[in-house]
């Protein structure tokens, strides 16, 4: 799927990071102290945020919400849409976007959809957004994305358990003078590469999901847990993101060299690098902040704009934002940036 849609303004951005710390270095005793070296050279994660276990992503999301609306002196009145992304929403029914439309206290007659995305879910979240804006339905779309991924992993997974964090993120999409262009494509023959198996109407939970497995590589989980085939998503976002990327240029009628940033999401730091030089593009152009939060989900593209532009003078008139991962989905949007306004992230 292509398009550009026209007067697209993304006006702000920010991120809200859990209080809890977790430094891999830790995990020695629990893991071996040459695993956890290899992991954190290869992935680049040193550390990641951890929610309290009473905490959400939507409550993350919420705090980063109410910290955007205060900072950008909005009347919650005129917000006419929200849109959140996540995989970990508070309830099966309803959507969590109601609900939090109602602890915002934003207008009844604000649209609201759960997008349940993962890796991708940030790019399909602003899709949404502009998509409503350029109907006319409305003028503000609040773009809330986070996961409390680290629910998600059983304690015996270090595989997974040294590489994900957990974020939420709020987004202000509004009316604007510029246009936001989108390539998003999808492959559900590897659905099965990035997946709980067990928990949804195709595989209820039961007695047999709760038993405990261990793989070839002394990893542990149940059916219940999320299960990643690494060298499969690996594979698939070298083959494809940065041919995404790519044609979005192409469509956009712009010069690679003309692009002041490519905000990738942030999987690790050896598949973005290894993505950059497929592209072919300066590394200063292609930010990184793994080290410090992992993989955080559908919140890594706006946790490293926050993260990182908020303490810089930001002349980025083009930029490209790229997602991939759970589904298989994928997908980049090309759009100006220069009049964004970025907030560091809360907790940072």
């Amino acid at each position: 799927m292509k398009t550009i849609i026209e007067n697209i303004n993304i006006a702000a951005i920010t991120a809200y990071l859990p209080e809890k710390r977790l430094e891999l270095t830790s995990l020695v005793d629990s893991y071996g102290e040459n695993e956890v070296i290899n992991i954190i050279k290869t992935t680049g994660v040193e550390r990641v945020r951890i929610a309290d276990e009473s905490q959400t992503s939507s409550d993350m999301c919420f705090n980063a919400a109410q910290y955007l609306i205060e900072k950008e002196k909005i009347d919650r009145r005129e917000i006419d849409g929200l849109v959140f992304v996540s995989q970990t929403t508070d309830y099966i029914i309803p959507s969590t976007s109601i609900i939090l439309q109602d602890r915002l206290k934003l207008s009844k007659e604000t649209g609201c959809i759960d997008i349940h995305y993962g890796c991708s879910g940030y790019i399909y979240g602003l899709f949404q957004a502009a998509l409503w804006i350029s109907s006319g339905a409305c003028n503000k779309v609040l773009v809330l994305s986070g996961d409390t991924t680290t629910r998600m992993i059983n304690s015996k997974d270090k595989s997974l358990k040294m590489v994900f964090g957990d974020c939420g993120t709020a987004t202000l999409v509004t009316k604007g003078n510029s246009p936001i262009g989108f390539e998003v494509y999808s492959d559900g023959s590897g659905y099965d590469r990035l997946i709980i198996p067990a928990g949804g109407f195709r595989n209820p939970i039961s007695e047999k999901t709760k038993e405990l497995v261990i793989d070839e590589d002394n990893n542990g989980r149940t059916l219940e847990n999320l299960y990643m085939d690494g060298m499969a998503i690996f594979n698939f976002a070298i083959s494809n993101v940065h041919q995404n990327i790519n044609s979005l240029i192409e469509q956009m009628k712009w010069k690679k060299d003309e692009v002041k940033l490519y905000a990738l999401h942030q999987a690790n730091n050896f598949m973005v690098n290894y993505i950059r030089k497929k592209l072919k593009v300066d590394e200063f152009k292609v930010p990184m902040n793994v080290t410090n939060y992992g993989n955080t989900g559908p919140a890594t593209i706006p946790l490293l704009l926050s993260d990182i532009y908020s303490s810089k003078p930001s002349n980025l008139d083009k930029v490209i934002m790229s997602g991939f991962g759970v589904g298989l989905s994928w997908g980049s949007a090309a759009c100006n940036m220069s009049n964004t306004h970025f907030y560091e992230p809360i907790n940072k």
